[in-house]
C-alpha cells in the first residue's frame, strides 16, 4: 500500500472531512416568522422544524442583523420573504442560493433590519430563535387638540420617513446604496431620466420602475459577477420623481413628494389652507381614479390612521370650498336660507339656524329632499317626536345637497311632492351655489 507523504496527507483528510461535514448537514425547514410587541420591546420569533445553530453579525449602516445557518441545510419558501414595519423592524429579507427556483429554496442567510441603532438579545429555545429588540423611545399621551394651522406647521419637518413598499422609483430620485464591507462601492445616485444608475463596477444599470426590494435583487445579481455573495441595502433618500395635483382652496399646483408622505403632512408642506376650506371633506384622487374623502380633524386627532393615508405620485388633492357643503332650508321657517355644513348638522340645529318654524308650520310633516337631481328620495319626519317625546332617531343628520321643505299642509303623497315641486327646488338650490 502507497503511503501519503509531505502535505498531501493532511490536505486529503481536510478535504474528506468537508464532504462528510456537507454529506452530513441536516435539512432544516423556517416554518414560520412572528413578531410580539410589548411596551418596552419587540419579541421576533423564527421556528424551524428542528433546533438549528445560528451565527449573528450586526450591521451599522443600515441598522441591521444577519443570521447565518453553519453546519445545517435551512430551507424556506417565498411567503415568508418579508415582514414590514412591526416595532423597531423595518423588514426582514431573505437571500437564497437559488433565488430563482420556486417553492422550497435553500436560505443563504436572513436580514433583519431595523428602524434604529437599538439594543438587542439572541437566544434559542428549542426548535425557535428569539431575538428580543428593544423598542425605540417615543412619546406618547392623547393627539394634541390645537388649531388645524398648528398641527399642518408641525408637518414641515424634513425627516427622512420609512420608504412606502409599492413606491416605483423613478427619474431624478435619489438613492443610497449600502454594499457590506465594499465602501468603495457604496454610496449615493441620482436616477437620469433614462431610469439608469452608474454604480462600480457596473457601468449601467436601468431601476426605472423597480421598487426598493427589485432593486436590491437586480443590484445583487448584477455584483455578484464581481463580488462573492455582496449583501445590498438601498434606501430611497428623496422622492423627486413623484408628483401630486392639488387643487381647490389652498397653494395650487403641481408638487413633487421627497419622501413617503401623508395627506396630513403633504397639506402642510403646500402651504395649509384658505379660511374658506371645507376640512371635512377633502378629497384623494389616486392615479386609478379611486376617490376617497377624509376629515381633516379627525386625521389630526388620530395619528395611526393617519399614517396610513399616504399621498402617491399621480395621485390629485382637491381641498373643496365651503359653498360646496350646503344645505337648503325652505318653506313656513322665519329665514328661509343655505346654512354651510361645518362638521355635522342635524336637522333641529339646520330649521333653528334658518329662525325656527312659522306658525303655519306643519311640524308632523317636515321633508328632507336628498340625492342628485332626477333620482331624490323624501325623507318625511315627525318634528313633534324630537321635540315632545325626545325621539332623538328623528334628528337626523343632514348631507351636502340636502333640501329642507317645511311645509303648509300635510304631505300625503311623497311621490307626487317631489315630482311636483323637488325639482324647481333643485334647480333653486343649484342656482345659488
Amino acid at each position: 500500500m502507497k503511503v501519503l507523504r509531505g502535505t498531501a496527507a493532511p490536505t486529503l483528510l481536510v478535504l474528506l472531512l468537508a464532504l462528510v461535514s456537507c454529506s452530513t448537514a441536516r435539512r432544516v425547514h423556517i416554518i414560520d416568522i412572528a413578531t410580539k410587541e410589548s411596551q418596552n420591546e419587540t419579541v421576533l420569533t423564527l421556528t424551524a422544524s428542528d433546533p438549528v445553530l445560528f451565527n449573528n453579525t450586526k450591521l451599522d449602516n443600515p441598522p441591521s442583523l444577519i443570521l447565518s445557518f453553519p453546519g445545517s441545510k435551512v430551507f424556506s419558501i417565498e411567503k415568508e420573504e418579508m415582514i414590514l414595519d412591526k416595532g423597531p423592524i423595518k423588514r426582514i429579507k431573505t437571500k437564497y442560493y437559488n433565488p430563482k427556483r420556486k417553492g422550497e429554496r435553500q436560505l443563504q442567510f436572513i436580514v433583519v433590519e431595523l428602524t434604529e441603532d437599538t439594543a438587542y438579545r439572541i437566544s434559542a429555545l428549542d426548535r425557535s430563535i428569539l431575538i428580543r429588540i428593544k423598542n425605540p423611545e417615543s412619546s406618547s399621551g392623547p393627539a394634541s387638540q390645537e388649531k388645524i394651522e398648528i398641527a399642518l406647521q408641525s408637518q414641515k419637518n424634513e425627516e427622512i420617513l420609512p420608504f412606502e413598499p409599492g413606491y416605483l422609483i423613478g427619474p431624478e430620485d435619489v438613492l443610497s446604496i449600502e454594499v457590506w464591507n465594499q465602501p468603495d462601492i457604496s454610496r449615493e445616485v441620482v436616477v437620469n431620466y433614462d431610469g439608469d444608475i452608474t454604480i462600480p463596477p457596473i457601468r449601467k444599470l436601468n431601476v426605472m420602475g423597480l421598487t426598493v426590494s427589485q432593486m436590491e435583487d437586480k443590484l445583487t445579481e448584477a455584483l455578484s459577477k464581481y463580488l462573492i455573495d455582496p449583501i445590498v441595502f438601498v434606501t430611497i433618500k428623496e422622492y423627486n420623481s413623484q408628483r401630486v395635483t392639488v387643487l381647490g382652496e389652498t397653494q395650487t399646483g403641481m408638487y413633487t413628494l421627497k419622501r413617503r408622505t401623508t395627506l396630513v403632512e403633504f397639506i402642510g408642506q403646500i402651504g395649509g389652507l384658505t379660511e374658506n376650506a371645507d376640512t371635512s371633506h377633502i378629497k384623494l384622487i389616486k392615479h386609478d381614479k379611486t376617490i376617497f374623502v377624509y376629515n381633516l380633524n379627525e386625521l389630526i386627532n388620530d395619528p395611526q390612521k393617519s399614517e396610513s393615508i399616504i399621498v402617491s405620485a399621480g395621485d390629485t388633492v382637491y381641498i373643496p370650498p365651503l359653498e360646496f357643503n350646503k344645505v337648503l332650508v325652505l318653506g313656513e321657517v322665519e329665514n328661509p336660507k343655505t346654512i354651510a355644513i361645518k362638521g355635522k348638522l342635524t336637522l333641529m340645529d339646520a330649521i333653528t339656524e334658518a329662525g325656527g318654524f312659522t306658525p303655519d308650520a306643519v311640524r308632523r310633516s317636515v321633508m328632507i329632499i336628498r340625492g342628485e337631481l332626477g333620482s331624490q328620495q323624501g325623507i318625511r319626519i315627525d318634528v313633534r317626536q324630537i321635540l315632545k317625546k325626545a325621539d332623538i332617531s328623528q334628528n337626523i343628520d343632514l348631507e351636502p345637497g340636502d333640501i329642507v321643505y317645511v311645509p303648509k299642509t300635510f304631505i300625503v303623497y311623497i311621490e307626487r311632492f317631489l315630482r311636483d315641486l323637488a325639482y324647481p327646488l333643485t334647480w333653486y338650490f343649484w342656482y345659488i351655489r
